[in-house]
């Protein structure tokens, strides 16, 4: 009797007929297109054959903000992936300590470790470049500098 009761499909216990079935419109199933909640362009129709180089032998060139120690290790793993960091440090410049500590950091693993360079850019900026990459004095007299005219005066 347990195992007749589980197995009914129907709600007529007596007439053994299936659930009659009424069809509403509003339970009828209407595809609904999924709208993105932002408009996107696909690349791959406006630029079919991308001018892209097939050979990569440039450089990224990063460009970030270290706000506390916590983001060391994602400008080391930059570096060490031999891509291009320009960092600024302005937010670390009233924390000596931490300052300190993170030029240390910076510097055993990109000078000592790897052999790359770090360039000093401006008061806040530093240019962490990977092995390979040099970075070079006297820019300031070229004419493209601020300070050209001036200079030249």
């Amino acid at each position: 009797m347990a195992d007749e009761e589980e197995k009914q499909m129907s709600l007529d216990a007596f007439t053994q007929q299936p659930p009659r079935r009424i069809n509403l419109p509003s339970k009828s199933e209407i595809p609904i297109e999924k709208k993105p909640r932002a408009s996107y362009r696909d690349l791959a129709k406006i630029y079919p054959h991308p001018p892209l180089p097939a050979k990569h032998d440039g450089s990224v060139i990063h460009r970030s903000v270290l706000h506390d120690l916590t983001g060391i290790n994602q400008l080391l793993d930059w570096v060490s992936d031999n891509e291009i960091v320009i960092v600024e440090m302005g937010r670390l410049m009233a924390r000596e300590v931490e300052l300190q500590s993170a030029l240390q950091e910076l510097a055993d693993f990109i000078e000592g470790d790897m052999g790359g360079q770090m360039v000093k850019i401006t008061d806040t900026r530093l240019l962490l470049l990977p092995p390979g990459s040099r970075g070079i004095r006297g820019v300031e007299m070229e004419a493209f500098a601020s300070d050209f005219e001036d200079d030249m005066t």
